[in-house]
């Protein structure tokens, strides 16, 4: 478990270190480069971590996020990862499936009021349209499928079956970590009050020693990642137990870091430090 926390911790600082959402266009898919392609969030995102977990991070729509080309499988189910980020997302809030019109259907942007999809203002039984993410429930009542977007063009989920077809690719594989042995990391404290953060020393009986703040935006090269007994020695001197009792060793020295206070470029493995 607390693995499980100190990675998601560290999926979150990864995405802060450079955002990677932009509003975009209607267009769904533009060719990034040779293995990332540009796509368009089409329904609200949860971002997952690489054993499927939520990372708490959302993704919103009509904004545009570089996704590997191929999906991977996370649990069996397809998702994109975000290019250069250990952050995955389901094809369908991106893609979106297909699904047969079982009855002819208005076109709506409320409960109340209509409007038109790719210049018709009604899809007809037999039909196929593409929907994205879950169903939403309007005020009454009633369940619709989003078909479009940014304008809001919505069916009643009553007028559509099941998923006959998915608009995304095959997986090439489950979703793989690669740790780095190194990587550098930049202050970010997170306090209303300060925008700097604690270094610390800590002696061969896990006491760690305040030795100075540093400002947000300094620059440091890590080379380990530790929770245990000095992590938690350091979590004590600051007075923060957040469920996150993890610290970086700034490469050459003798300084430690709360890892809550930094962003790191490169995800690392985290090592357990006990006393005998």
């Amino acid at each position: 478990m607390k693995k499980n926390k100190l990675i998601l911790a560290s999926v979150a600082a990864l995405m802060a270190v450079s955002p990677v959402l932009s509003f975009g266009s209607q267009t769904h898919t533009v060719q990034a480069d040779t293995n990332s392609v540009q796509k368009t969030i089409m329904h609200t995102a949860v971002g997952y971590d690489p054993d499927g977990r939520n990372t708490g991070i959302k993704l919103y729509p009509y904004k545009t996020v570089n996704v590997d080309a191929t999906p991977v499988l996370i649990k069996g189910q397809k998702y994109y990862k975000v290019t250069d980020k250990y952050l995955y997302i389901k094809p369908t809030n991106i893609d979106g499936v297909t699904r047969k019109v079982t009855r002819n259907t208005y076109i709506y942007k409320s409960s109340t009021g209509r409007t038109s999809f790719n210049g018709k203002w009604k899809l007809y039984k037999g039909e196929t349209v593409t929907t994205y993410g879950g169903s939403y429930k309007f005020k009454n009542g009633k369940r619709y499928f989003r078909i479009g977007g940014p304008q809001k063009q919505y069916v009643k989920a009553s007028n559509l079956g099941p998923v006959v077809g998915s608009n995304t690719p095959q997986a090439s594989g489950k979703a793989t970590v690669n740790y780095v042995k190194e990587t550098t990391i930049t202050v970010h404290s997170r306090s209303s009050y300060r925008k700097s953060a604690p270094i610390f020393t800590i002696d061969a009986k896990n006491n760690a020693t305040f030795v100075r703040r540093v400002p947000n935006g300094t620059k440091f090269t890590a080379d380990r990642l530790e929770y245990g007994d000095r992590a938690d020695a350091v979590a004590d001197a600051i007075g923060s137990f957040n469920g996150n009792q993890a610290i970086y060793h700034i490469k050459g020295t003798n300084y430690w870091i709360y890892s809550i206070d930094v962003d790191a470029a490169g995800l690392m493995d985290e090592q357990l430090h006990k006393s005998n």
